[in-house]
């Protein structure tokens, strides 16, 4: 069966990234009120969809200054900056915490940092505040939105890609987003080869009350089984996540909640005095995937369909927002030429745009956790180096690269819509 109507974008994926990407492509230039070039296909149905607001997302997501900017722009972030933390300083320590030092020497083990008095270097949301900020302007836009219904074939032709599925007409479309996630089917269908790391650390993810304030700080402290990062989120509040060898985690996550951040508190030092649990833990897998190339014919991929990356620099979906400030750069430009949406010269475009910041952030990452999780002695040598940085050019390079917009110049990322 075949709907015969010819979809101009179609996004495939409806979290965060997939919501966002429909969002940001519908000011493209493409289609209009009454014929949509968008379309956003959610494997969930309606009944689904009521059953996950009912559970609240208590998790966090960090945006770069960069990226506050672009859903500023694409009118979201009105609706979450009333809840959003900035964050104005980042500090960064290597090793155990040194146990018995007053607070004042404690502060000084933070060896790298970070500060900014004038523009937050990033802000720190709910994803529940971030979601359902996207579906209300998602509302608002000439926007077709396919529920309920899972991708189960992907076939490019010549001018049109297919989307198959199991219940409904398959797709004729132009071009296929897929922000389908870090195991993408449709990356499979498309046979786009990608690179896993094994499984060795596992994420624990939680939310937690400090004793003392945090200043708008965030903290991270690179341990010798992960990193531990406690970012700010609320007076007092802080979002913790925290890398792991794999089985380590699993024994953690066993213990009651009073156990559980007493180590956190062994683990992360006393700098901001008591720390006591706030809702409930969460864990995933850690696995950096990256992909052999971004695109297919017909087909780009975004977000962590393309690359998943190790959590400890909280730029996931930063890279997620550039994907989709990129792209819709690339449909503007081929919309103003008088392309159709699935005209090759996008697909080149947008590998094009995407691939230093890409491969920049994931090698970075993917490096530092390699060196300080697995390899102590060239660990030892990074720590060491944390205080060169601080007293380096490099510092003002890296913190310009933190709040974005650095290594991929989008209209998006500097405030503007791409249309």
């Amino acid at each position: 069966m075949l709907d015969h109507q010819i979809h101009q974008i179609v996004v495939v994926g409806a979290g965060l990234t997939g919501v966002m990407t429909a969002l940001a492509l519908s000011h493209c230039g493409y289609g209009s009120l009454s014929a949509p070039a968008v379309t956003l296909i959610d494997r969930a149905n309606q009944t689904d969809a009521k059953a996950q607001n009912a559970t609240r997302d208590h998790r966090t997501t960090t945006v770069h200054a960069a990226g506050m900017a672009m859903l500023n722009a694409l009118d979201v972030w009105p609706l979450v900056a009333k809840n959003a933390t900035p964050i104005s300083r980042i500090k960064v320590a290597h090793g155990q915490p040194d146990r018995g030092r007053l607070n004042l020497r404690q502060r000084s083990e933070f060896l790298l940092e970070w500060q900014s008095d004038e523009t937050p270097l990033a802000y720190v949301v709910s994803n529940q505040d971030l979601i359902d900020a996207l579906y209300n302007r998602l509302a608002a836009r000439p926007i077709i939105q396919i529920t309920g219904h899972e991708v189960t074939g992907f076939d490019s032709g010549n001018d049109f890609a297919r989307l198959q599925f199991e219940s409904r007409p398959d797709l004729r479309c132009q071009l296929v987003v897929a922000c389908d996630g870090a195991n993408s089917k449709l990356r499979n269908y498309a046979s786009i080869r990608t690179f896993r790391e094994p499984h060795r650390q596992t994420a624990i993810i939680a939310n937690l009350i400090s004793e003392r304030a945090h200043e708008n700080t965030a903290f991270q402290r690179f341990l010798p089984g992960g990193p531990i990062a406690l970012m700010p989120h609320g007076e007092r509040r802080l979002s913790l996540v925290w890398s792991l060898p794999k089985d380590e985690a699993s024994t953690i996550l066993t213990l009651n909640e009073d156990e559980f951040a007493n180590l956190v508190l062994t683990a992360f030092g006393e700098t901001l005095g008591g720390l006591r649990l706030d809702g409930p833990r969460l864990s995933w897998p850690l696995q950096p995937t990256i992909t052999r190339k971004m695109t297919s014919h017909n087909l780009v991929l975004a977000g962590d369909a393309s690359h998943a990356i190790h959590p400890l620099a909280g730029q996931g979906y930063n890279l997620a927002l550039g994907d989709a400030a990129a792209l819709a750069d690339c449909l503007a430009h081929a919309n103003q030429r008088g392309l159709n949406a699935g005209h090759q010269s996008i697909c080149s475009d947008y590998s094009d745009r995407r691939q230093l910041e890409v491969v920049a952030m994931t090698a970075m990452t993917s490096a530092l956790n390699q060196l300080m999780s697995f390899q102590p002695k060239m660990a030892k040598i990074v720590g060491a180096g944390m205080g060169l940085v601080n007293r380096s050019p490099l510092k003002t390079v890296f913190q310009k690269s933190a709040m974005g917009g650095q290594l991929m110049r989008a209209n998006l990322l500097e405030g503007r819509l791409p249309e």
